[in-house]
């Protein structure tokens, strides 16, 4: 019977968020603290710099 994994792993990618504000310092702390829309959000379908994190494998059946 065959196993199911998990397997974790880091990578680089790229977004650019629209956020309004005053001031430079003030659109800083609103993307710090989240507070923008989901909309604001543009990323990068390209991602780089795969890394292996870690493998954990998946129990399926945890009988008593």
């Amino acid at each position: 019977m065959t196993k199911q994994f998990i397997i974790q792993e880091k990578f680089t990618g790229y977004a650019d968020i629209t956020i309004e504000a005053e001031t430079e310092e003030e659109a800083l702390a609103l993307y710090n603290r989240g507070h923008y829309p989901d909309s604001a959000y543009d990323r990068d379908d390209m991602f780089y710099d795969f890394e292996f994190v870690s493998i954990e494998p998946i129990n399926l059946y945890q009988g008593a």
